[in-house]
Parts: C-alpha cells; sequence; structure tokens
C-alpha cells in the first residue's frame, strides 16, 4: 500500500514540475504563449466618447463610437496606437441592447494562435451596464476582423477619418 503512495506522489511532483518547467522555459526561450485571453474593457471615459458613424438596418442599429483624440489620428492617416479603444453600441428595436469593445495594446496579438490574431486587437460584448456580457465574443468578431488587416483589423476605418466634428 505504502508503495502505491509513494508512486502516486512521485507522479505527481514529476507533473507538477513538468507544468513548472515548461512555464519557466517558455519564459526563458521565448516560446509564445497561446493563452487566448480576451482583455478588452469598456473604456472608463466613455462619456467623452464622440459618435463617429452610425448604421441603420431597419429597427437594427450600430452606433460607432471614439475619443476624439482617436478621430484625430486616424484622420491623419496614422495607424491607431495601443490603448485605443473602439464602442459599438447595439441597438434592437430601437432600444440599446449591448456593447462591442475593441482594444488595442502592445502584445496582445501574442495571447493568440497566428492564423487567428487581428494584430494586438482584443474584443468584448458588454451589456447596458458596461458589465461583460459573454466571453466567447471574440472569436466572432476575430474571424470576420482578421480579413481586415489593411485597415489595421477594422472595418470603420472610412468613417473614422471622414468624421467631421
Amino acid at each position: 500500500m505504502r508503495g502505491n503512495s509513494v508512486r502516486s506522489a512521485n507522479a505527481l511532483t514529476a507533473a507538477m514540475l513538468g507544468v513548472v518547467f515548461t512555464v519557466a522555459a517558455s519564459g526563458l526561450f521565448g516560446w509564445p504563449a497561446m493563452a487566448q485571453t480576451n482583455r478588452a474593457t469598456f473604456p472608463k471615459n466613455f462619456n467623452q466618447y464622440v459618435l463617429y458613424a452610425t448604421y441603420d438596418r431597419g429597427s437594427f442599429k450600430e452606433k460607432a463610437s471614439a475619443t476624439t483624440e482617436t478621430l484625430a489620428i486616424a484622420k491623419s492617416g496614422q495607424t491607431l496606437p495601443p490603448g485605443t479603444q473602439l464602442v459599438l453600441g447595439i441597438w434592437s428595436d430601437y432600444k440599446l441592447t449591448g456593447y462591442f469593445v475593441m482594444e488595442k495594446c502592445q502584445g496582445w496579438g501574442a495571447d493568440f494562435a497566428e492564423e487567428l490574431r487581428t494584430g494586438d486587437w482584443h474584443f468584448q460584448q458588454f451589456d447596458t451596464n458596461m458589465q461583460v456580457k459573454r466571453t466567447a465574443i471574440a472569436e466572432r468578431c476575430q474571424s470576420c476582423h482578421g480579413s481586415r488587416a489593411a485597415n489595421d483589423f477594422m472595418f470603420t476605418t472610412d468613417r473614422l477619418r471622414a468624421y467631421l466634428p
């Protein structure tokens, strides 16, 4: 009996050491992390965002918002920098039902396998109280935005650049 416990303890110790080695080696050797986390957050300064585009589809509507600083950068033709957050308000039957946030930060693309990356952008859905509504939405957003590499993975680049206050 005692021999089995010792073998089980040794197997558990070996497994734990294997995990520790893998984690340590990934940091030491620069192996990419593929955590596939979703880091996008709702902007704390959303009350300062301005509407730059509306997409009407009958009783369904999307309202795109950004900061004035983001709009100025886009208008100048520059790529949006890390720290940028874009918000899309979702309306159904003329009622706000939630938000989607697209947020860019340095190195965030490394959270995903290369074929799934959308630059350093992450995506998240929020409810009308600005709380995370569903964490699985990132895959849906990434699958569409992945086709927009030439526009920094955005569909609204033209509207950002054309914005007039």
